[in-house]
């Protein structure tokens, strides 16, 4: 598994988009009226690119935030840099960089841009060198498992029946809001399951340790398969023991986690599923080297939501695991996520296929990229 060629990068490009349309997940941490993304274009110097996407949910004009960064700060540094493997334009950016976003007090959102390069990189050496990321990998197959997430309480009686039609066996349910008993919740949804099926709640770290004893404690009858988040990912690691000895349901988390180190030592706090999310922390490479790193008794599952592009990148994570890991597909409509790259999200008996041509994520669409433009 190696990359054969050196690839000298010509540009970088920004697109930012968004989409009015679709539902909105509902989160304990606030609603998204729209659906913001932040695309990356790479070109080499023989006319080959690659696409990525940066993690820009949050606040709702952070894709502009992140493309003027890209533009000024980021571009001008990769424009002429050489490189075979993406991990060391990873590796020469932290070294000219990480003083700076210190500085200006922005190193996560430095992170999540890294994330995106990587994942266009990889798009870009593999179509460089003619392989899918399936190939390149040697899968058995570029089927990947995949589960519903991000289920509106309002939505139980008719999502969870439709995605078990789709062959997916595990429903994650947001939980954590004043307005909704997060235990009837539960039970709504454990009576919708099929037989064999699981649930899991995300509760976008709204509860203290308190909170989430109790709210574990009124759940744990339905046996979730984990608890995404209780409590705030930067809690004290001694909160996190407690909870986890605490409860019989699985601690999960990971999309507000940065590096690999800090991955372990949640592990070491009770973390038994981790959830690295490809266009935040990472990209491809690190999700790959922390699936390397997990001690037994851990699992991998994917944490994603956004376009087409970084699903993609995010199911080849599980795909490059294994049967072991799930990787999640927001059930809530989306058109960045089911029109911009065309109709490539399926999903068959549980499963997404992952593209069978060169490159890792499918290119979007130049007409619908048009439509979902956002101005900077």
């Amino acid at each position: 598994m190696n990359f054969r060629h050196s690839i000298s990068i010509a540009n970088i490009g920004v697109y930012p988009i968004r989409a009015t349309g679709g539902v909105s997940p509902k989160m304990a941490l606030g609603m998204m009226p729209t659906r913001p993304a932040l695309l990356v274009r790479i070109e080499d110097t023989h006319g080959s690119f690659g696409w990525g996407e940066v993690w820009a949910n949050f606040p709702p004009r952070a894709n502009i935030h992140k493309a003027h960064i890209i533009e000024d700060v980021i571009a001008p540094r990769l424009q002429g840099q050489s490189f075979v493997e993406p991990r060391e334009v990873n590796h020469a950016l932290r070294q000219q960089l990480s003083v700076y976003f210190l500085h200006v007090g922005q190193s996560e959102v430095f992170e999540h841009i890294l994330a995106g390069i990587d994942t266009a990189l990889w798009d870009l050496a593999l179509r460089s060198q003619g392989q899918s990321f399936a190939e390149f990998m040697s899968l058995a197959s570029p089927a990947v498992q995949s589960y519903a997430t991000s289920i509106n309480a309002e939505d139980l009686e008719r999502l969870i029946p439709k995605h078990a039609g789709l062959g997916q066996r595990h429903f994650k349910l947001k939980v954590g809001f004043a307005e909704h008993g997060n235990r009837e919740i539960v039970a709504r949804a454990a009576r919708l399951c099929p037989d064999g099926a699981r649930i899991m709640i995300d509760s976008n770290q709204a509860w203290n340790l308190k909170q989430a004893k109790s709210c574990l404690q009124s759940i744990q009858e339905f046996s979730p398969f984990f608890a995404e988040e209780p409590i705030p990912a930067n809690a004290p690691q001694a909160a996190w023991e407690e909870l986890a000895k605490s409860t019989e349901i699985p601690l999960a988390g990971g999309e507000n986690i940065y590096g690999i180190e800090n991955f372990l030592s949640m592990i070491d706090a009770g973390l038994r599923v981790v959830q690295p999310d490809v266009a935040k922390w990472g990209g491809l490479t690190g999700g790959l080297d922390l699936a390397k790193a997990l001690p037994d008794g851990v699992i991998l599952w994917p944490h994603f939501m956004g376009t087409a592009i970084g699903q993609i990148a995010a199911l080849s994570i599980s795909g490059a695991i294994g049967e072991t890991s799930v990787c999640e597909v927001d059930v809530n409509e989306n058109p960045l996520r089911d029109r911009l790259c065309g109709d490539t999200i399926n999903i068959c008996d549980g499963l997404v296929e992952l593209p069978t041509t060169p490159g890792l994520v499918f290119a979007p669409d130049p007409t619908a990229l048009d439509e979902f433009a956002d101005a900077l």
